[in-house]
This record gives C-alpha cells, structure tokens and sequence, in this order.
C-alpha cells in the first residue's frame, strides 16, 4: 500500500500503527516521529518562515479574504506516486491542505489518480473524535485491530492522568499578536488537567480576543501555545505579554503565573501526543517544573 499523508497528526497516527514503512509522502509540516524525516515532502506553504505572528496573521486574513490558498501540492510528485491512499482534514483551511483543495486538484485534471485512489478527511476536535480518526485510518489501512487497541490504551491513560477539575482558571493562548484563545480539543485538554478553562469551550473554535476580554476573565494562569512554535520560542514570546501594559496588571502577570509549552508538538495537532500536553500542564504549573515557567527577562 501506498500512503500520502498531509496531515502531521495523520503521519503519526499512522507511525504509531507501525506503517511508516507505506508512507509514500507526506506534507512540509511532517516532522514526527524523526523516522519520517526522510520522506519526500509534496507541499509547500506560501507564509514565510522568517515573519513574525503579525505579518502571517494579516497574511492569512488576506489570503483567505482573496481565496488564496495558503499550501500547494506537487500535483508531479503526486501523480508519479499514484498512491493507495491520500489522509488529509477538513477542520482548518490554515491549519494543512484540505480535502476541498485535493478534490479541486482532481477536479481540475492537474492531478490524474487511480480510481481506485482513497481520499479520507481527518475532523477530529475533541479526544473522543481523535480517537474516531484513529479508527477510520485503522479501516482504511486494514489495521482496525490495531486501531481499537491504540484508542483503548489512550482511553487508559485518559482517565489515569484527569484529575478533577478545580476553580482555577487557566488561559492558554494560541497566537499572541493579537491574541487568540485556544479552541477545539485544548480546551479539554486544560480540563483533563484539572483547571477551568477561562476562556473558550471543547470543540468550539480559537477565537480573536480584545484586550478588554483577557482582563475581564483574569485568569489565575496564562499559558503560551503559540501555533506550530517550539517551548523555547514560546518562552520568548511571553516576554511581550510582560511589556503590554493594556494586560500586564493581571495578578498572573504581575506574580509570573506564566508558563510556555511547545505547541508544536503537544498541543497544535490532533493526535495521542494531545495527553502528554495535559501531563505537561499538570508539571508546569501543579509541579512548579521550572521547565516552562516564563518569568520576566528579556527586552524584545
């Protein structure tokens, strides 16, 4: 079996089945497990990588204003490739290549595949619904067993690492110029964690936030979870939560309740790694793991 993965989550997913070996491709964003490194990349993005969080989000509100796509696919590569089986999403046109954008490929014959070709969409924005996409890769790839062994095991862990939910609140932030909360299944993950989700509800999408709204929630903890960043450039970005005055008067600023993750791996994607990110939060802030703990040094 040929496989195409341009999803991050997809490619792990199936990693984590023990399939690597029939991944044919995968997208530009593919960096996990480090086996995959050497697979040949059929997507590339039009956002710089060298911008900062401003630049790309007015480049994105544009972009999708102008229904410009954000991710190409080498339609060439692709063709050679003739794969079994494409795995792609339908939950965030700026998040990976869509479904829609493979159909319209077809559609449009710069790309001629097999009939037999299988395209499946990947929507999973909650655990239960992640575990869902586990078991429709299983079907696809003839590995359901596997599947339903992998989902029981995170169901396992699930329900080992939850703790019961306190008054404290906890605000993670997925872009910070301008401020975004968290959505879909992070604000469960703050819930597994143990805290209440200041802002934002399992499921619902991350959000534009005004100023005016960090400060009316006042969090008891802020978290950095900037979009597809490492822990340690997340650790630098809380520094401009530091210097903002319209914010830097909360009690969790002033007393250095801010802490930074790396998003990139634990929080931004889809997959099982979702529950080593509630772990992480669990650390930071219940452990006082100095690891992610932010406090004020830098000047940007």
């Amino acid at each position: 079996m040929k496989i195409v993965s341009l999803l991050p989550a997809a490619t792990e997913i199936l990693c984590d089945m023990g399939l690597a070996e029939y991944i044919s491709a995968v997208s530009h964003e593919c960096d996990y497990p480090s086996t995959i490194n050497n697979k040949l990349k059929i997507t590339s993005s039009i956002i710089p990588h060298n911008i900062n969080q401003n630049a790309i989000d007015k480049l994105v509100k544009e972009a999708v204003k102008n229904n410009i796509p954000l991710y190409e696919v080498d339609n060439e590569q692709l063709n050679k490739i003739n794969p079994d089986l494409i795995i792609t999403q339908g939950l965030c046109d700026v998040c990976s290549i869509s479904e829609d954008k493979i159909q319209a490929t077809l559609k449009d014959n710069l790309c001629t595949l097999s009939s037999s070709t299988k395209i499946i969409s990947l929507n999973g924005i909650t655990f239960d619904e992640i575990c869902s996409d586990i078991l429709t890769v299983g079907i696809a790839v003839n590995k359901e067993g596997i599947a339903q062994k992998l989902i029981k095991e995170a169901v396992g862990t699930k329900q080992e690492i939850t703790k019961k939910k306190s008054r404290d609140s906890l605000l993670l932030l997925e872009w910070i110029d301008p401020y975004f909360s968290a959505g879909h299944w992070i604000p469960e993950q703050i819930e597994m964690a143990g805290f209440t989700c200041s802002i934002g509800k399992k499921g619902e999408k991350s959000k534009q936030l005004s100023a005016e709204e960090i400060i009316k929630k006042n969090p008891d903890y802020i978290g950095l979870i900037c979009c597809g960043y490492s822990l340690e450039e997340n650790i630098l970005f809380s520094q401009k939560i530091y210097q903002d005055e319209r914010i830097n008067h909360l009690n969790a600023i002033k007393e250095e309740r801010v802490f930074a993750f790396d998003s990139n791996s634990y929080f931004s994607r889809p997959s099982l790694r979702i529950l080593e990110g509630v772990k992480q939060l669990k650390k930071a802030i219940l452990q006082n793991d100095k690891k992610f703990h932010c406090k004020r040094y830098y000047t940007l």
